[in-house]
């Protein structure tokens, strides 16, 4: 027999001393953990009924403004100074066109793309700013930008893809509307058809706007509600309710009347006891802000008409840069990706810049469903699938003989290659998933069960079965 490689050989050993370890960890994250001791059911009746227009929005607009007022008086001490902007192509730029000057505190991305014109200002979504140096009067922890991306953490913590972050020290995504708060060294205009990072402001922003949708039409309490690579979603805990396909007009309907509002994408740096204030009716929200920002800190929070959210940004300068939406899918899924935590209900949704866009959004989306492998093996009866057992297959006779001949394949061609066929068992202690390493990087993605007061699990994979061989 070959001498065992290291991993194969710590496995081996490994499973010498069972013991069973318990954690619920599956990934690394900063800071705690949200639901470190164990299952959370933390939303209990903050949703009983769909209720449109709920009182919680105009009391949490009220504290908004209190909130805004003690920013304002700051922000009214900031010392505007002479600053210098340069641009991609090597060319520093320092004036508008009326030949005021550029300044910290006032001139914002937007301002600078418009010295140089219109068109380019508002053919823009986001900027992409590296700065040389900050202004005296700048600080990044008052400002809210040294506090964790609450939302990217809840992602993390959710096994959730999550978009790629920003580069470097003094490089970030900016908001067109932001005031500049020193000399840029690089200042990129983005578009969504040119830059991942726009289509991903574009798109976060759009996830903002659905949130306040579904917070006018049912009173959902909202989670997290990022942008995915082709698209958004929003996760909103509404008790034992779900979403129906019926819910997609409605949705859509609401979505039309804030893009024709063009409500402002309004950023606000707040603390924490501030924000716990903010979100005092949200268990969800309250939860990321207890585990997330530590005390004495800053977050920020982003309002577009009176949706307040928790969001490092950056966002649209204002929800009619949309011009076109629809929701594609629904669907349930856990706080955090736990089971064992509240269910939520999830809207997909898909925006454009262009109506035309979403013309051909939709023919594409068309075209891949005559394409879809599982439309056509049911069409063609080779399997069925059942809401009982979702996304598994029933093979039906016809397709019951191509698995088989598939499997007499490949097993020919194990004995071709020198193979020999072995039957291990498919659950196992949760220890040897803890000696292999799949419980600490996977566990949350596996199927965990009780026996005797041990944890177990049904096996991801074969390898450490064939291991203990």
């Amino acid at each position: 027999m070959a001498e065992e490689d290291a991993p194969t050989k710590q496995v081996t050993e490994g499973v010498k001393d069972l013991q069973v370890v318990e954690g619920r960890r599956a990934i690394a994250s900063s800071g705690p953990q949200m639901g470190e001791k164990g299952p959370q059911k933390i939303g209990g009746d903050s949703f009983t009924v769909r209720t449109a227009n709920p009182p919680f929005l105009q009391e949490r607009e009220s504290i908004y403004a209190q909130i805004k007022e003690r920013r304002d008086a700051e922000f009214s001490q900031k010392i505007p100074v002479d600053i210098t902007v340069t641009m991609p192509d090597g060319n520093t730029l320092s004036k508008n066109k009326d030949d005021t000057p550029f300044q910290s505190w006032k001139t914002t991305p937007y301002d600078v793309a418009k010295s140089i014109a219109q068109g380019l200002a508002d053919s823009s979504t986001v900027a992409r700013v590296t700065y040389d140096s900050f202004v005296a009067d700048y600080d990044p922890a008052q400002d809210g930008m040294e506090s964790a991306d609450t939302m990217l953490d809840a992602m993390d913590e959710a096994n959730e893809d999550s978009p790629d972050s920003e580069g470097g020290d003094k490089t970030f995504l900016w908001d067109l509307g932001r005031p500049l708060v020193g000399n840029v060294a690089r200042l990129e205009l983005l578009k969504f058809n040119d830059d991942q990072d726009a289509k991903t402001t574009f798109w976060h922003s759009s996830a903002h706007m659905l949130g306040e949708a579904l917070e006018h039409l049912y009173g959902t309490k909202l989670t997290i509600g990022p942008p995915l690579k082709g698209g958004f979603y929003y996760d909103s805990y509404m008790g034992k309710d779900a979403f129906r396909e019926e819910d997609y007009k409605p949705v859509e309907q609401e979505m039309t009347k804030i893009i024709k509002k063009k409500q402002k994408f309004e950023r606000m740096v707040v603390t924490k006891d501030e924000a716990l204030e903010l979100f005092a009716d949200n268990p969800f929200k309250q939860e990321i802000l207890t585990t997330k920002v530590p005390n004495g800190t800053r977050t920020t929070v982003y309002k577009c008409g009176d949706l307040i959210d928790l969001c490092r940004g950056p966002h649209l300068m204002h929800t009619g840069k949309v011009k076109a939406f629809a929701a594609t899918r629904h669907s349930a899924t856990n706080w955090l990706g736990d089971t064992d935590n509240d269910s939520l209900q999830r809207m997909y949704g898909i925006s454009f810049p262009d109506k035309k866009m979403l013309k051909v959004w939709k023919e594409n989306q068309e075209k891949a469903k005559e394409r879809d492998h599982r439309r056509l093996m049911t069409k063609q009866q080779l399997v069925m699938f059942h809401e009982l057992s979702p996304g598994s297959a029933f093979w039906l006779p016809h397709g019951t003989r191509i698995y088989n001949k598939l499997i007499d394949f490949i097993k020919e061609h194990y004995w071709i290659r020198g193979y020999d066929e072995i039957i291990t068992p498919n659950a196992y202690n949760l220890e040897l998933w803890n000696i292999s390493g799949h419980a600490m990087h996977y566990k949350d993605a596996m199927f965990c069960f009780d026996v005797e007061g041990q944890e177990w699990a049904l096996k991801p994979m074969n390898c450490p079965g064939h291991c203990l061989m």
